[in-house]
């Protein structure tokens, strides 16, 4: 359940390119494809200082290689073209664009890939998304798990403490060596014995059980998802039909003293 939960979320979390982006991406493809690769538009404008241009800088800029690329002063087929995208690069150098077109100049710029943009670098497909997916719900569930264990063995402690302090009031155990009775006001029973074990009152049977915060059980990488959901999928599966015997376990059981 988990993990198709975390599958669910983040197959919801994809985030998409803004107009702006696509407006950046395709003016920077434009640009390359008739200027040559690797220009960009700081470049293309003639500024040095790159991405550290100020905006008098690029206004300047802007205003000379205007007026070397108008088409009243170039008689080429591109110089229409070559001007109006002089214009739009200025206009987002200018504005708050700059700043998304220096992220993608330094960390990079997706590729068309038919359908949208996406980076080159890596494109996960949906198999490595879902193992992804399995090994961090895996680690949450190990996480919720230990927390769990701590919460348990907490409490039972609390227990022990709560009762010995109040079936002994002065710290130390009865001189008649009996167990004293210990009622809490959820109803639940309790008999401390002068040994210092605490023991549970099962109200429908009478019988004690000791509370022992050794035995109970650490988390476990066994008890995650990780192991327990191939396990469940062999079962459901190829485990219905293949049989592999099973090992006796022996179990031992404790008894109140009398």
């Amino acid at each position: 359940f988990l993990f198709l939960v975390l599958t669910f979320l983040c197959s919801t979390a994809v985030a998409a390119w803004s107009e702006k982006d696509h407006e950046i991406f395709r003016l920077k493809e434009e640009l390359e494809k008739h200027e040559g690769r690797g220009t960009t538009f700081y470049s293309f404008l003639e500024l040095e200082h790159g991405p550290g241009s100020t905006p008098d800088q690029i206004t300047k800029a802007y205003r000379k290689r205007s007026r070397q690329l108008h088409p009243d002063k170039n008689t080429s087929k591109e110089a229409t073209n070559r001007f109006a995208r002089l214009g739009l690069i200025a206009n987002i150098l200018r504005g708050p664009e700059k700043e998304r077109y220096d992220f993608f100049l330094q960390k990079g710029f997706p590729r068309w890939k038919g359908t949208g943009y996406y980076y080159a670098r890596f494109r996960p497909g949906l198999f490595t998304v879902l193992v992804f997916l399995y090994l961090i719900g895996s680690c949450a569930h190990y996480l919720i798990l230990s927390i769990t264990a701590n919460n348990e063995r907490s409490r039972m402690q609390r227990y022990i403490s709560e009762c010995k302090a109040q079936a002994w009031p002065n710290a130390f155990p009865p001189a008649d060596s009996s167990k004293r009775k210990v009622m809490y006001e959820n109803g639940k029973v309790f008999m401390v014995y002068p040994d210092g074990t605490v023991w549970i009152v099962d109200s429908a049977t009478n019988e004690e059980y000791m509370l022992d915060v050794t035995e109970l059980e650490f988390a476990s990488w066994r008890k995650t998802m990780l192991f327990r959901l191939p396990i469940f999928l062999w079962g459901i599966s190829l485990g219905r039909y293949i049989k592999f015997p099973e090992k006796e376990e022996h179990k031992l059981s404790k008894k109140a003293p009398k």
